[in-house]
This record gives C-alpha cells, sequence and structure tokens, in this order.
C-alpha cells in the first residue's frame, strides 16, 4: 500500500500522502506506523527521495470511525477538523477542491495495493483471473450465518455459492440460506436461488444489486427479515450525520415504521407508507446513505413481504413465538 501511495503520489505531483485508518484500528495502525517508519529510514519517504529530487511525506490519519465518513468528502472534512459531512457534489468535488481546499486524489487500499503489482508484472498478469471486465480480485468480507467467517480474497466472478461453502464452511447448525446481501444492507438482496451469481460488479448489476465494497452478509432460514431490517434500519438511522433533511428524517420513519411493524403494531396502511417514503427519500442526499436505508426497506418488502404481513396478521412477530432468535445474524 506505501509503494501505491508513493505511485500514485508522484503520478499527480503530489507532495503529502495521508492514510485514514479508523481510531478503533490499534494493531493495524500500530503496523502502519512501523512501515513507515522503515520506509523513512531507508529514504523512500521524506525528501529527495532516493537522490531524485522528489519529496513525499506520507502520515497517518486516526479517524472517529463515523459510517458516513466513507464518502470521499467527508473523510477530508473530518480530516480538516469538522464533522463527517459530505458535500455537494458538483461543485465539490476533491480533484477540484480537497483536502485544505487542494486538489486531491482519494483512492481505496484494494486499488492503492495493486499499482505497483501492475506495474511489475503487467497488465496481463493481472487479467488472468476474475472476469473480463472486472479483472484481479476482490477482499470478500463474509460474516452473518457461516461457520467461519472472516475476509478472503479471490478472483472476481466467485460466485456467492462458492463464497459461502468453499470459503464460509457452509451454514451452521443444518440451517440453510434464507437470503444474501452481496455488498452490505446498502444493496437489494439476493435469495437462495440467486447464489450462483457471479460476485463482480458487473454481473450485481444486472442482477438490481451491488458489490459495493464486498461486505458480503448471510442470513440464514431461521432469521425473522423484519427483525433483520430493523436493525439495518437502525444502524443507518444512527449513522446519518443529519445534514441532509431528507436522510435525518427519512432514516427516523423508515426504523420506526419497521420497529412498528416488528412489535405487532403495524397496519396495511404502514406497509404503503414505508413503500412511499423510501421513494420519496432515495437519491436525496449529498451521499447514499438514505437511499442505501430506502434500498434496504424495498429489497426487504419485495422479497419478504408475506413475513411483513403476517406480522400485521397476528400483530407479533412469529419468529418469537416460535423461540427462535430473530435477527441473530446480523
Amino acid at each position: 500500500m506505501l509503494e501505491g501511495c508513493l505511485i500514485a503520489s508522484y503520478s499527480v505531483n503530489a507532495k503529502a500522502s495521508f492514510i485514514y485508518v479508523n481510531h478503533e484500528y490499534h494493531e493495524e495502525q500500530a503496523n502502519l506506523k512501523e512501515a513507515i517508519a522503515q520506509a523513512k529510514a531507508k529514504g523512500l519517504v521524506g525528501k529527495n527521495i532516493l537522490g531524485t529530487g522528489v519529496d513525499l511525506d506520507i502520515e497517518l490519519f486516526s479517524g472517529h470511525g463515523s459510517y458516513v465518513a466513507g464518502e470521499e468528502t467527508a473523510m477530508l472534512e473530518s480530516m480538516q477538523g469538522r464533522p463527517a459531512m459530505p458535500r455537494q457534489k458538483p461543485p465539490f468535488y476533491p480533484t477540484d477542491f480537497g483536502l485544505y481546499g487542494k486538489p486531491t486524489l482519494v483512492n481505496n487500499v484494494e486499488t492503492l495495493c495493486n499499482i505497483p503489482r501492475i506495474l511489475l508484472k503487467g497488465a496481463g498478469w493481472f487479467t488472468q483471473v476474475g472476469t473480463e471486465k472486472c479483472p484481479g480480485t476482490m477482499m470478500f468480507s463474509l460474516s452473518g450465518a457461516v461457520t467461519t467467517p472472516g475476509v478472503y480474497e479471490k478472483p472476481m466472478g466467485i460466485t456467492i455459492r462458492q463464497l459461502i461453502e468453499e470459503c464460509g464452511g457452509g451454514v451452521p447448525g443444518g440451517r440453510h440460506v434464507k437470503a444474501v446481501f452481496p455488498g452490505g444492507p446498502a444493496f437489494s438482496m439476493v435469495t437462495a436461488e440467486q447464489l450462483d451469481l457471479a460476485m463482480d460488479f458487473d454481473s450485481l448489476k444486472k442482477a438490481g444489486t451491488g458489490l459495493g465494497s464486498a461486505g458480503v452478509i448471510v442470513v440464514d432460514d431461521a432469521t425473522c427479515m423484519v427483525s433483520q431490517t430493523l436493525k439495518f434500519s437502525n444502524f443507518f438511522k444512527g449513522e446519518s450525520c443529519g445534514q441532509c433533511p431528507s436522510c435525518r428524517m427519512g432514516t427516523i420513519n423508515l426504523a420506526t415504521l419497521m420497529a412498528k411493524i416488528e412489535n405487532g403494531e403495524g397496519t396495511q396502511k404502514d406497509l404503503d407508507s414505508l413503500m412511499q417514503l423510501c421513494g420519496f427519500v432515495k437519491g436525496t442526499g449529498y451521499c447514499t446513505l438514505v437511499t442505501g436505508a430506502a434500498v434496504l426497506v424495498q429489497s426487504s418488502l419485495r422479497l419478504f413481504k408475506h413475513e411483513f404481513e403476517e406480522h400485521i396478521a397476528l400483530k407479533r412477530c412469529p419468529y418469537q413465538s416460535a423461540g427462535v432468535e430473530t435477527g441473530s445474524h446480523a
């Protein structure tokens, strides 16, 4: 990654490079500090690198862990001591007005890590794995109802089924897959009938969902989808920075309606209100948080509407009455 930072910085004539890391990642920060110190000791970072006349400092920045700080302009705002609130784009694109008002190149870790290897081994080597339109590998973060959750580097185009069975060791307890979030809760779910979908950007987009940062969440058939959706709705509500009224109020109202239904107090009108609210707030924020919150609810209603209706008809959560842990694999 440090090599990638050096190459990317040199390519745009940058004099400073910053690595933004969540403050909770203590081991990662310690490793990065040691690596930066080693690079400086060898003359690879700092003034007049290897006698070339090129100057570049690399600094580790400890972020405060806000979910919305994953949006590039919100991250830049937090690095300048301000609340992590996304900027309006246009006109404030980082390449024009970035950190401290300077043009700024923002890339994720995987992109930077690939740069040195591609330059060293060539594009042909890189495209040997993956798909034609999405070559290379991806770091898949597999969690939820799997035996061995973890982070797995696999070729782009691996199927959801392969990830669950070969990497995750299958679903524990003799249970079965009920749904999967291929790119986290901000993207539409897929069902057990779609497990042979390829995990690449194009294939998932055609299927009406997305890969995102490859945060794959598996949900088993013992999980109440209303409860699961409520948990993620509460997450979005808590992580909204509150800057955009549509997001601030939209996430609150979505979570409130979901809680009402889960608690057995919902009506058919509430289902209609949920869908109407999702349509109102999608695409209205400076970032995609409120859109993700709406997509989550829309996806759950589209695929598991019968569970919502069952909650309304019984005036309780049927999974709780059956002694099942609702949303146990969030």
